[in-house]
């Protein structure tokens, strides 16, 4: 059995290997008891050590004391944890086809056999001022979501899950790129 924070160094080397985020983009987080462990704010996802992981109470109002400072995204986090009661991880990556997609599109279908099978549909949230409330209303349904312009959020029993479902989503976005391209489709 691995240890959280190489459960985060392995998965955040594969999100910064495979493009999923850039070098100091994207966050996770996982699950514990009713706090949150989550990178910090700026964290290297694809070279993280114990510095960049953070515990935070389940309160919204504190962050409890840690001198790192968790990810911007930490309220998300909570949030979707909130929603979606089996969550025991959450990836938000900067996947750039899917990213792309989101700002001409209201969903993502995706068209390859495996995003079919897995996703089937990627609601997109508008990222306007209530971006938490589409987002959780969104993930209740899906274990993947996008947010217009800013990436993608998924939940899972553990941060391999949420990457599996990020990789896909990206893949799938990918093809629909490619056919784009060569069949004019918009």
């Amino acid at each position: 059995m691995t240890s959280p924070l190489d459960e985060f160094q392995q998965v955040g080397r594969d999100l910064y290997a495979t493009g999923l985020v850039s070098s100091h983009g994207g966050n996770m987080s996982i699950r514990r008891g009713e706090g949150i462990l989550i990178t910090t704010h700026g964290s290297r996802l694809g070279h993280l050590s114990r510095t960049d992981l953070v515990e935070v109470p389940p309160d919204t109002r504190s962050v409890g004391g840690p001198a790192a400072e968790p990810s911007v995204d930490l309220g998300l986090h909570r949030a979707v944890y909130a929603a979606v009661p089996q969550a025991r991880a959450v990836v938000h990556a900067h996947a750039r086809h899917a990213i792309a997609l989101s700002l001409v599109s209201k969903e993502i279908r995706p068209r390859d056999a495996e995003g079919r099978h897995y996703l089937e549909l990627v609601p997109v949230v508008p990222g306007d001022w209530d971006v938490a409330a589409g987002l959780t209303a969104a993930l209740r349904q899906h274990r993947i979501a996008v947010v217009t312009g800013h990436g993608s959020y998924a939940w899972g029993e553990d941060l391999w899950q949420a990457l599996q479902w990020t990789s896909i989503l990206e893949e799938s976005a990918q093809v629909l790129w490619l056919l784009r391209i060569l069949t004019g489709e918009s």
